[in-house]
């Protein structure tokens, strides 16, 4: 299927080699999914040298990218050189050996999970798929507890606690005090929210004798402390303004943009947000807010819609996905799911000459603009709460430190102090 792609000495190995098929397949599903010529016919080549390696040492070749024996081919197929052309060829190899009878394959190389301690595997798992299958806790949450308590298992078996029934609440409060050096108070608080929960579920599953969740000690943080950074009006014109709307990729950049500054969305929103989601004969958006699984309505401006059918139109590319804003490099599909779209934004601060600025380098730094903005133009808490998308009232009382003009206003003279 490929004799043309070839020649001289590989062209002889792929004609003969017994994994002919498996490249022809694998080949044509690259081209199916939309890849450059140029770069299957890279593929080809490096999936022909890497059966060929296995062949001549009459091995089979390997079902997974963690074999040890692929670590042996690529220490002779590239001993030394740059680190990316080493990340090329690795991915070659996965997709040879990853993709499935439909012609998918995982894009991303994900590190194997480390090995876990005897005292994690005891109760870890079992508090997971509670939190799984009874609270309803999203993946990227469990997530984090499961590294977490993965930190505090390891410290609790240096310190000698072998099995649950031994655990004391000095050992918890000593983590939390000794542990975490230099951490943010977000951070700690995060830690001790997770052995709170973690304890009192060990208690009520007969793990420990007594529940410790009290010993937790608690950690000092103040929620309205911190000041949120902000955009003048002319700097997000110019970070608009900076995108080349002519190119397709400029055409989703700004869309992106776009949705962030006058709605105020979040990256996950955004990376999400479906053709489904778009009411056009209504005139407004309706999602599902990543965060909170709740329901958003927004009206559809204008602006919003232009730029949306112009990149639906002019700029995105053909694929199957129902997600609106996808890659534009193959395989067209939508971003991986831990993506905060940082390239984006981070670009358009470099081209309106923002780049040096502190703080705030994200996309949050436009929701934060947006909700000080409406609250200067006279909006109440709770419209901007709704705009934005919030369950609770609390977590927009934070804009109002910003808000000069009005807390002026009720300032108190020194003669009322006097």
């Amino acid at each position: 299927m490929f004799k043309d792609w070839f020649s001289g000495e590989l062209l002889d190995v792929y004609v003969r080699s017994r994994h002919k098929d498996r490249i022809d397949y694998v080949g044509s599903c690259l081209l199916r999914h939309r890849y450059l010529p140029v770069v299957v016919r890279q593929q080809l080549h490096e999936w022909v040298r890497f059966v060929r390696y296995f062949e001549q040492r009459a091995l089979a070749v390997p079902t997974s990218i963690y074999d040890s024996q692929v670590e042996r081919y690529l220490r002779k197929r590239f001993p030394a050189g740059s680190a990316s052309r080493r990340r090329c060829i690795r991915a070659a190899i996965r997709i040879f050996i990853d993709m499935d009878g439909e012609g998918r394959f995982c894009r991303r190389l994900r590190a194997p999970q480390p090995p876990t301690n005897a005292l994690y595997a005891q109760a870890v798992p079992g508090y997971l798929e509670f939190l799984r299958n009874h609270r309803g806790v999203s993946a990227k949450t469990i997530g984090k507890r499961a590294f977490q308590l993965a930190i505090v298992t390891r410290y609790l078996e240096r310190s000698g606690v072998a099995a649950w029934k031994e655990l004391q609440a000095l050992a918890l409060r000593t983590f939390l005090t000794t542990q975490l050096p230099g951490r943010k108070p977000a951070t700690r608080l995060s830690y001790a929210s997770t052995l709170r929960t973690f304890c009192r579920w060990a208690y009520l599953q007969g793990l420990v004798e007594r529940d410790l969740s009290a010993a937790v000690p608690g950690v000092r943080q103040y929620r309205l402390a911190g000041i949120p950074e902000i955009l003048t009006e002319d700097e997000v014109s110019a970070l608009l303004q900076s995108v080349n709307r002519s190119t397709a990729i400029g055409k989703r950049d700004y869309a992106v943009l776009l949705l962030a500054a006058r709605y105020g969305m979040r990256p996950g929103d955004i990376r999400q947000l479906r053709l489904d989601h778009i009411q056009w004969r209504r005139r407004q958006i309706a999602l599902q807010q990543s965060k909170t699984g709740r329901l958003l309505l927004l009206p559809l401006l204008p602006e919003v819609s232009d730029a949306l059918i112009d990149y639906l139109r002019h700029g995105r590319p053909k694929t199957e996905s129902r997600n609106i804003f996808v890659r534009h490099l193959a395989p067209y599909e939508p971003f991986y799911p831990n993506n905060n779209l940082p390239t984006i934004f981070r670009g358009a601060l470099q081209r309106a000459g923002l780049a040096d600025r502190r703080g705030r380098k994200g996309l949050y730094l436009l929701r934060h603009t947006l909700a000080t903005r409406l609250l200067s133009a006279g909006n109440s808490i709770k419209t901007i709460g709704d705009v934005l998308g919030h369950v609770c009232l609390s977590s927009t009382l934070i804009y109002t430190k910003v808000d000069l003009s009005r807390l002026n206003g009720v300032a108190l003279s020194l003669e009322d102090l006097l």
